[in-house]
């Protein structure tokens, strides 16, 4: 009698980890999609922030060559 009930536990634990096992078969999808869609999220803001910081270059290097063209004129004028 002991045997059996040890078996009826067994049977229902079995059951209840096939189905948490099922439950999360049907969760790992979900997951997968939800963090391809934070990753490709986190590629696009850091895409955008390389673009920022290379305008920023660019505008830092034109103010560099304004700047040297002013000194240019300003030595020319002392002359």
């Amino acid at each position: 009698m002991n045997t059996h009930l040890e078996k009826s536990k067994f049977d229902v634990s079995a059951k209840e980890f096939k189905l948490q096992e099922l439950a999360m078969l049907s969760l790992s999808p979900v997951i997968r999609s939800i963090q391809n869609w934070w990753l490709q999220r986190a590629e696009k803001h850091y895409l955008i922030c390389a673009d920022v910081e290379l305008q920023r270059a660019k505008e830092a290097q034109m103010n560099v060559a304004y700047y040297q063209k002013r000194a240019a004129l300003a030595r020319s004028s002392r002359i």
